[in-house]
């Protein structure tokens, strides 16, 4: 019994340890499913708290859903109208396309009207200039035409005697040429400004022929003449008068020709028989050349004097008179000048000779026929003048081309050259101007007398032409054409009346007054 007693305990022991081991248990299990629960409790507030935060993303979300679906309703909406205007910007910049082609088209147009419109006005610019141009130069022929009719006219009724009237249509003549730009050297013009202005004196001072007149080189009012009645005189102009010394009147001299030395010191006469006159200070000396007589001319060669006889030449020296050489020559000599700053003869065999020094001499043939009298040469012009026996007048141009001049009846005795402009002198007793460089070449007469002109020359100035004649006069002619114009207009007293004007002039030129007017360019 006791040992079921204590089996009894044991087990009832052993049955409360495990109870109690099991209560431990069940509440450890207890402990635990409420830590469970208590989980739980956690789990489904946080599942609650995430469900209800879950519900508000939802809302959200459906919200924002909705309000991106609303955004792309408008997003489409937009897109559309998007569409559309980048259509309509499309077709608008199609349209604008269209314009801009349109528009380069009209403007290529345009501008072709415009290049067509340019070139029409300038053809009617054009047009328009030429025929002001040609009614400018219709005007000018017009009224370079009636100066050149006024000129005759006014030579024509200085001729009568009429000099009133003459000056004042040869003023009007160089009005209007100069105006218009004309040619002043036209014959009628210049021709009537030199027999109206009055620039025309001869003085009686010579016995015998007036054979040469040579200038000092520094005074254009002061000259030297001589005479073949062995004169030599001394001129000092002084306005119209001329005041003259004779410094050698001996008639059994025959002077030809007379040179002044570049000093102004020493003269140099020639005599045809063969003396030589030598005048210095006052003093006469005489040296004998009758060994080359007869005597023609003297010129200068490398500063010293040569003395031209018919067949030979001499040298003299103006420090030591007397003859220093003499060269003989195979030919005969019928006229001097100068070539090139030397000088130059001409033979009766149509020879032409530089003379380079007294034993050298280059020769050519005279490009024309017949016997040249008188030579004359312009290396600035390029042109050469050969006056001829039977009063022909040749001009040989550098280029070839020569042309005749006819207006002398006589032997042509001497010619100067003055640019373009050629001065002749004849045995017909006139003395002719020559425009050399015109298309028609005709003469002006400046000096006309009844005698024989042997020699003339040109005042250094070349405001007057002096020319002698065979009974001894001395003529001065003024050839400046200022000075000839400013004399013609000092002899103007009054104006053309209106009957004068429309008669010599016409009707539809205005009229003018003269008095006061400037004739000059």
């Amino acid at each position: 019994m006791k040992i079921f007693g204590k089996t009894s305990t044991a087990i009832m022991a052993c049955m409360a340890l495990v109870l109690c081991a099991g209560m431990v248990l069940l509440y450890q299990k207890y402990k635990e499913k409420e830590l469970e629960a208590e989980d739980l409790k956690v789990q489904l507030a946080t599942l609650r708290q995430s469900e209800a935060e879950s519900a508000v993303m939802r809302s959200i979300n459906a919200q924002m859903e909705k309000i991106a679906n609303q955004e792309r309703r408008i997003s489409d909406e937009q897109r559309e109208q998007a569409d559309q205007q980048r259509r309509v910007a499309e077709e608008m910049r199609s349209h604008a396309e269209v314009e801009r082609q349109n528009a380069v088209e009209a403007e290529h147009r345009a501008v072709e009207a415009s290049r067509v419109a340019e070139k029409e006005r300038s053809i009617a610019e054009n047009q328009r200039m030429v025929a002001e141009h040609q009614k400018r130069v219709a005007d000018t022929l017009s009224y370079l035409t009636l100066a050149q009719q006024l000129g005759y006219v006014a030579t024509k009724q200085q001729e009568t005697g009429n000099t009133e009237l003459a000056s004042l249509l040869a003023y009007a003549a160089c009005l209007y040429n100069n105006r218009y730009q004309g040619d002043i050297y036209h014959p009628a013009i210049y021709r009537s400004l030199v027999i109206t202005s009055h620039g025309h004196h001869k003085w009686k001072k010579h016995k015998g022929w007036v054979s040469d007149i040579t200038f000092y080189h520094d005074n254009p009012n002061r000259f030297i003449s001589c005479s073949t009645y062995g004169e030599l005189m001394e001129h000092t102009v002084n306005g119209d008068n001329l005041n003259t010394k004779v410094l050698v009147s001996n008639k059994q001299f025959d002077f030809r020709d007379v040179t002044i030395a570049p000093d102004n010191k020493h003269t140099f006469a020639v005599s045809r028989e063969g003396h030589i006159i030598l005048l210095k200070g006052g003093q006469i000396n005489v040296i004998d050349a009758t060994a080359i007589a007869p005597l023609v001319d003297i010129e200068i060669l490398d500063g010293r004097l040569v003395i031209f006889g018919k067949k030979a030449i001499a040298l003299i020296a103006p420090e030591r008179p007397g003859i220093e050489q003499i060269h003989s020559l195979p030919f005969s000599i019928v006229c001097v000048s100068r070539e090139g700053g030397h000088p130059c003869m001409f033979d009766d065999k149509g020879q032409m000779h530089v003379l380079k020094s007294m034993d050298k001499y280059e020769s050519s043939k005279v490009p024309f026929k017949g016997q040249v009298t008188t030579y004359g040469s312009s290396s600035q012009k390029g042109f050469k003048v050969y006056g001829m026996q039977d009063g022909t007048i040749w001009i040989a141009y550098k280029n070839g081309k020569t042309q005749r001049l006819n207006g002398h009846r006589s032997r042509i005795t001497d010619l100067r050259l003055n640019g373009w402009i050629v001065y002749s002198s004849s045995y017909d007793g006139n003395l002719n101007l020559w425009k050399v460089n015109e298309s028609k070449i005709e003469p002006i007469t400046i000096i006309s007398t009844t005698n024989w002109i042997i020699d003339f020359t040109l005042a250094s100035n070349n405001s007057n032409i002096w020319c002698g004649d065979q009974d001894g006069y001395l003529f001065r002619t003024v050839i400046s054409v200022p000075q000839m114009i400013a004399s013609l207009k000092r002899q103007l007293k009054r104006n053309l009346t209106r009957e004068e004007w429309n008669y010599y002039i016409g009707k539809n030129i205005p009229y003018e007054t003269f008095i006061g007017k400037e004739a000059t360019p």
